[in-house]
């Protein structure tokens, strides 16, 4: 357990405690040791002896953290960093607002505020795409990467033809993909 010393906490954590008994939920706090006439005590003060109780050092006021919940909340903030780091890079490489749909269910308004952010202008019209022979050699790469997921496979595929905008990737493959069928 760790020692809360700040009175501020402690007072936080002391209002909570009052607030829970009012909404009639004393089992958490009799499992974690507090006694009914503690209880009781607890509900009857007022707000000013709250505040010197928490200025108090006596009672022993602490928090516990679960170990592996803790670690699980981690590594989703992790994965969650990655994942805004992925769709950045999808932004900031010109990828399309439906690709940025489908593989992000990003908002078509959002994904034009975050290339407002990223300062990523986008010409008008249609995606100019590149030569014959390129194409080949994309749809061959896209072909090699195989049954990764599709947001996986595009940042694989931009990473070897890093000269090209997301879109004209996305485009190439959807024509190759369309005469496939």
């Amino acid at each position: 357990m760790l020692q809360l010393q700040d009175t501020y906490l402690r007072l936080m954590l002391l209002s909570h405690i009052a607030a829970g008994l009012k909404r009639n939920d004393p089992e958490a706090l009799r499992a974690a040791g507090v006694d009914d006439r503690q209880l009781e005590r607890l509900q009857e003060l007022r707000t000013i002896d709250l505040h010197r109780l928490a200025r108090m050092r006596s009672p022993l006021i602490g928090v516990a953290v679960d170990p592996e919940t803790l670690k699980a909340g981690l590594r989703a903030i992790a994965v969650r960093g990655e994942l805004k780091a992925v769709e950045d890079y999808f932004i900031r490489n010109g990828a399309s607002w439906r690709l940025m749909q489908r593989l992000f269910k990003m908002r078509h308004k959002l994904t034009l505020a975050r290339r407002r952010e990223f300062g990523v202008r986008r010409s008008d019209g249609r995606q100019r795409l590149p030569e014959m022979a390129m194409r080949e050699r994309i749809w061959r790469a896209w072909e090699a990467l195989g049954p990764l997921h599709s947001r996986e496979r595009y940042l694989k595929l931009h990473q070897s033809f890093p000269g090209l905008p997301i879109e004209a990737l996305e485009i190439v493959v959807a024509e190759y993909e369309s005469h496939a069928l």
